[in-house]
């Protein structure tokens, strides 16, 4: 078959989908706007990103000028495409930026099958849940008007949606929630991301492996909506309790999906300037982003992972910790609760209750017989998202489309 992918960050949510379905003999042509190196045996073609206008920002009109311009490019890439004799049999695209917008009127007849994520709404931001946010009100109800308008003009379109968990598509409004819905996983390769003893990497000068009592957190960004600042402020006491313990913290300084943070200061420096005198930095390591086989070593020899999050789409690092066999302590609620029991794979506690996130990690750094237990109840439950099994499914709707 011939396969058009289109994700502005491609590979994105194609991660492990592109190279399995290069592997099934499709033929394959991609769509981005990054100017990052992607090494598979594909054509690639990119645009430029959008230009920002000055446009007034009444329910999305900024959103939806930038989708306009990412429509209008993909369009002509592909009436390119279509020109030189290639028609693709399906169009696989995460609608949330618009790009898939022009593609009914270049090809009425090709399936679209699409990836829209998620159904914004206003606890996705925190609001209802984070007690430094407003209640919901009008400003935040109608916050998201334009771009869940968006996904739905996309999904007009489309002749299947995927989402990756139940909460995310229990976010949609009921008349999406059809047979044209199927929550699929991208999936993780639980051959590579594994268990392994023997591991051993070097932070700062120094060596870490299984014998360094180790607490592990990762976010693409330092934000509220991830529990960070509840996250570091458990910090001191554990410390204290147990001073030779290294806490390894991955993630950036960039205002994250709920929006920059009150105040306008990036919320590590008002953290840091919070707790300060009480933390024992030269133990606290900030490693930015890192590569993925770094990111996966350092859980590996985590004796306990921490995730945390007001209602929103899960993490795939969570899944990855459980597969690597992690000891993990997350947040009560959604989306958590759908891959981690309380007791059974993990532990939870409430967001904000930081005496009971701090009495659940220093009881488990003084058991090593029950972080065992849970970490391999983890990595057996994470082999439900393990891509030998969510790769077939995705596979088997694409040729069936």
């Amino acid at each position: 078959m011939r396969l058009l992918l289109i994700h502005q960050n491609f590979p994105g949510q194609f991660r492990q989908l592109a190279p399995h379905l290069i592997e099934r003999g499709h033929d394959l042509v991609a769509i981005c706007s990054h100017g990052r190196t992607i090494e598979l045996p594909l054509r690639l073609f990119r645009y430029p990103p959008p230009q920002k206008n000055e446009v007034p920002r009444h329910f999305g009109a900024s959103l939806w000028e930038e989708a306009l311009q990412r429509a209008e490019s993909v369009a002509h890439l592909v009436a390119g495409l279509i020109g030189e004799g290639w028609k693709p049999n399906c169009i696989l695209a995460h609608c949330g930026w618009g790009e898939t917008l022009g593609l009914a009127e270049l090809l009425p007849d090709v399936p679209q099958l699409l990836w829209p994520e998620l159904w914004v709404r206003p606890e996705h931001g925190g609001y209802g849940s984070d007690p430094l946010k407003p209640p919901v009100g009008l400003p935040q109800k109608l916050e998201q008007v334009g771009r869940n308008a968006l996904t739905r003009v996309a999904l007009d379109h489309a002749r299947g949606w995927i989402v990756s968990t139940q909460h995310q598509a229990r976010s949609f409004p009921s008349d999406l929630q059809s047979i044209k819905m199927h929550v699929i996983h991208e999936g993780i390769d639980t051959e590579i991301i594994a268990p392994n003893p023997s591991v051993s990497y070097e932070v700062c000068g120094i060596t870490i492996d299984r014998s360094v009592p180790t607490i592990t957190f990762v976010n693409r960004n330092f934000e509220r909506l991830r529990g960070f600042d509840f996250f570091m402020r458990a910090l001191p006491f554990i410390q204290k309790m147990h001073p030779g313990v290294r806490v390894l913290v991955v993630g950036d300084d960039q205002p994250g999906y709920a929006g920059p943070p009150v105040g306008g200061r990036p919320l590590r420096e008002s953290i840091l300037n919070e707790l300060n005198g009480q933390l024992d930095l030269g133990r606290i390591h900030f490693l930015g982003r890192i590569p993925h086989p770094q990111l996966t070593a350092l859980m590996q020899a985590s004796w306990i992972h921490v995730y945390l999050s007001y209602p929103f789409v899960l993490g795939w690092s969570l899944i990855e910790a459980m597969a690597c066999g992690c000891c993990i302590v997350g947040s009560s609620g959604m989306p958590v609760e759908e891959v981690i029991q309380d007791g059974v794979e993990g532990f939870l506690v409430p967001m904000g209750d930081i005496k009971k996130l701090e009495q659940r990690i220093i009881a488990l750094l003084s058991s090593p017989s029950l972080r065992q237990q849970l970490g391999v109840a983890a990595r057996l439950r994470s082999l439900e998202w393990s891509q030998n099994v969510t790769l077939p499914q995705v596979t088997h709707l694409i040729e069936a489309l």
